[in-house]
């Protein structure tokens, strides 16, 4: 009687599961090292502005500093310290509108990049204790007269956008997995592995921007 083998992962299949895993790999490395090249650079950029004494503009890169964020990434620490020591500086100075900019640019951008987990939470309690205390007190403007504080709309990202983030990134990534396994397929005797392929294609684009509009709405 023939001896019947059973089915089982094959070496081919180990192959290209493994290349896919060090495809993705290389991919998140590369947008890491975007990230943390675009915070670095927004950063050098502040300081050379805050050295000229141009503190709005200042505070605007440190701020998109911030919002290039990766995990591991000094410049992050570096820009919000810059920004407290700007609110600071103008709360004592009596420029509480100035002040309530760089508080809430730290907090914003703390929110803005919640994913997962919300980064820099230490931050955000510090700031927002900052704002309470500037609450309902009266700043200068800019042609010398007072002006009230008045909340602005609330920073907290929407709980549901957010599942959509992690959603997105989750489904993205299995699709792209899923689509280079089936691009490996090497039976062209019918239409399934293009059919394969189209499929995780259009997952791949659907999660993803399930992705970019949870980022964006959250």
């Amino acid at each position: 009687m023939p001896i019947s083998r059973k089915p089982g992962v094959s070496l081919k299949s180990i192959r290209w599961a493994a290349f896919a895993v060090a495809a993705l790999l290389a991919v998140s490395l590369l947008l890491w090292m975007r990230a943390f090249y675009g915070s670095m650079e927004d950063y050098k950029t502040g300081e050379a502005l805050l050295k000229e004494n141009q503190v709005i503009r200042a505070i605007t890169y440190f701020d998109r500093s911030l919002h290039w964020y990766a995990p591991i990434n000094p410049y992050l620490e570096k820009a919000a310290t810059r920004l407290w020591e700007i609110g600071e500086r103008a709360e004592k100075e009596g420029d509480l509108r100035m002040a309530r900019i760089a508080f809430e640019s730290i907090r914003n951008a703390s929110y803005g990049t919640t994913h997962v987990f919300t980064p820099g939470k230490e931050w955000i309690k510090r700031v927002e204790s900052k704002i309470d205390e500037l609450s309902g007190a009266k700043g200068q403007k800019g042609d010398g007269t007072t002006e009230p504080w008045s909340p602005k709309k609330s920073p907290h990202p929407h709980a549901l956008w957010s599942v959509a983030v992690v959603l997105g990134f989750l489904g993205w990534v299995g699709s792209v997995l899923g689509f280079i396994l089936a691009a490996s397929s090497k039976d062209r005797s019918d239409l399934k592995p293009f059919r394969k392929k189209a499929i995780w294609l259009s997952m791949s684009l659907a999660f993803g921007a399930l992705w970019f509009a949870g980022m964006v709405m959250a």
